[in-house]
């Protein structure tokens, strides 16, 4: 059974532990809890938001990826779905990408938009970001743990599933 943890998880991890029931080994930590991460192997670790807490020595010997609620590189910062609806932009939506060996972003592995019409108010918003990253990230995260690359198609139910080799994840 494959293994991940998940730093930081809050409102998203029930979603995520949801998807996952019976299929996949799930640890759950704050980002004090390092030395949990340090003492077991896992195919994967999953950081909801920020890195800055984190010790960067787990990001030198496992797979790593973030959870953000924002278009990266936009609105990289604390409160992004505050951020985002202030400064008026009309498309937002979350981002899956991998970390580098020091913890920074580096490839964006998939991203999945959210409208702001004009007369949306910002609680509507950020609850569609909600929902958006409760049905988004476990398939992306599925689709990781499988080694295969994301595709809309996923979540679409058509086309490229991956299986084929010749795409580039």
């Amino acid at each position: 059974m494959k293994k991940m943890a998940i730093i930081n998880g809050g409102e998203l991890l029930t979603s995520i532990i949801n998807y996952f029931r019976g299929m996949v080994d799930i640890t759950a930590v704050g980002s004090a809890d390092d030395n949990v991460i340090k003492s077991n192997k896992f195919d994967l670790i999953i950081i909801n938001g920020s890195v800055s807490d984190i010790d960067k020595e787990i990001f030198k010997e496992n797979i790593a990826i973030r959870l953000q609620p924002s278009l990266l590189p936009a609105f990289d910062v604390k409160e992004p779905v505050k951020n985002a609806f202030l400064a008026g932009v009309k498309v937002s939506g979350v981002t899956v990408c991998r970390l580098d060996k020091e913890g920074q972003n580096d490839k964006i592995i998939a991203q999945f938009p959210v409208l702001i019409d004009y007369n949306t108010h910002f609680d509507e918003f950020a609850e569609n970001m909600r929902k958006t990253e409760e049905m988004f990230y476990p398939i992306v995260i599925k689709q990781l743990l499988e080694n295969k690359p994301f595709s809309f198609s996923c979540i679409m139910g058509s086309g490229c599933n991956g299986d084929c080799g010749s795409c580039k994840s």
